[in-house]
């Protein structure tokens, strides 16, 4: 009976108050599953490149064949030049392959003729899961065709791999060697969500409590609630974490607990300002909004200008990250670095108490 008295009470919370359930009960999983659908193909696959031969000949119908192999990549012929830049500078393509006139008699000959490769800079992602594939199949191709001029000038077969690659350099991605989109990008994400959940379930009490019962006494409740749920989630997406598979994951989850800290004393602060409901969820959601920037995961927070750097220190998902990656690749949380999380913790009490 005492047990399932305040899950009785929280069931007619939800009731009363739709937002509210939809907030703690709904959309944690719901938005984890839509961006989870969203990234499910996990690396992009059969993107357009543009593939102009102009030289027709047995050696770039090798190159053509070798590109299309390629499973991120999907040639699409053009006739000519102009057609082929165009849809490069209209997105429709994001990589162009050109094999200029008399490019395989060049190199019978001796000569070092140009293989001209351009892909859209804008397209960092995709610029980046396109370079590799397309080097290492052109350079596959290329190197036989090396081989066979080299071995037709008399060199000892013995000879012929230090005279093609007389230093082999091995590259090796200690994490996400496979370029997956879903473990870049939605463990950062689902974060980023995750507190603006917190902060809005937090506001939602304050102005729509339970009928007959004070906000601070359900503050903790809340809270714990939506940690539960990060628990869920952080177990849900263990291989996207990249972590260990023997390595226990209580410890991202108890380092959540730094995280709404500051999170409830923004809230709390907010609602001291007595300003209305939606003056005050706009005002969080515009600090909490660039935190997926700020992550340092599309571009580091040391190269950010100073003020973008103050902003990002204090979203408190850009203090986990860092914290992410060391328990990835050392197997150790450094708890001791979210101590400036704890600082707002007398602000959260002393607010707190004067809840109503």
């Amino acid at each position: 009976m005492t047990a399932q008295a305040p899950l009785s009470r929280l069931w007619q919370w939800a009731k009363s108050d739709p937002w509210q359930a939809f907030l703690l009960l709904v959309a944690p999983w719901l938005m984890g599953l839509l961006l989870y659908a969203i990234f499910s193909a996990r690396s992009p696959v059969e993107l357009p490149v543009s593939w102009l031969d102009e030289d027709h000949s047995a050696l770039s119908r090798e190159l053509s064949r070798a590109l299309e192999a390629t499973p991120a990549i999907r040639l699409v012929e053009h006739g000519n030049a102009v057609s082929s830049a165009n849809a490069l500078r209209r997105g429709e393509v994001y990589a162009q392959v050109r094999v200029p006139a008399n490019f395989s008699a060049d190199l019978r000959h001796g000569l070092t003729p140009t293989l001209d490769v351009r892909y859209n800079g804008q397209y960092l992602l995709m610029g980046k899961r396109l370079k590799a594939p397309i080097q290492l199949a052109l350079a596959d191709a290329l190197q036989r065709q090396g081989a066979l001029a080299v071995l037709a000038k008399g060199l000892p077969a013995a000879a012929l791999s230090a005279q093609l690659a007389p230093v082999s350099i091995q590259l090796t991605a200690l994490n996400n060697r496979g370029m997956d989109y879903a473990a870049f990008l939605l463990p950062g994400l689902c974060l980023a969500i995750w507190q603006i959940l917190v902060l809005f379930s937090v506001l939602n009490l304050y102005f729509q409590p339970p009928a007959g019962q004070t906000p601070g006494r359900w503050l903790w409740a809340v809270l714990a609630l939506q940690w539960g749920w990060a628990g869920l989630g952080i177990y849900w997406m263990r291989d996207l974490l990249m972590v260990a598979h023997n390595a226990p994951l209580w410890p991202l989850w108890l380092a959540l607990l730094p995280l709404m800290v500051p999170l409830t004393a923004l809230a709390l602060v907010l609602v001291k300002t007595g300003r209305e409901s939606a003056q005050l969820v706009s005002s969080g959601a515009a600090l909490l909004t660039p935190a997926f920037t700020y992550m340092g995961l599309t571009m580091p927070t040391g190269s950010m200008p100073t003020l973008a750097q103050w902003w990002a220190d204090l979203i408190p998902s850009s203090h986990y990250l860092p914290l992410l990656q060391s328990y990835r690749g050392l197997g150790t949380a450094p708890w001791l670095e979210l101590w400036p999380l704890l600082l707002p913790l007398p602000i959260v009490w002393w607010l707190w108490r004067r809840l109503p």
